[in-house]
């Protein structure tokens, strides 16, 4: 995981970031990974209240606020 790397909450409204780490259990990765959510996507954050949406390709995906805790990211520039 790179050094710069915070959790998904720390983003706010319109800054993009690339997922460094999905720290999860396993199960529970391997679920955002099959929807296209993995190490290496760039994202988009929509909104970040008590449910995180992502911007991903053409998609938006909705996560609890606990599930966007422990997703890591960079900022993309």
């Amino acid at each position: 995981m790179s050094p710069d790397a915070a959790p998904l909450t720390c983003f706010t409204k319109g800054q993009r970031a690339r997922i460094a780490f999905l720290g999860l259990i396993e199960n529970e990765a391997e679920r955002l990974r099959e929807l296209g959510l993995r190490e290496g996507s760039c994202v988009c954050v929509m909104a970040n209240t008590d449910k995180c949406i992502l911007g991903l390709s053409e998609c938006r995906i909705a996560l609890q606020r606990e599930v966007a805790m422990n997703l890591y990211a960079t900022l993309d520039e």
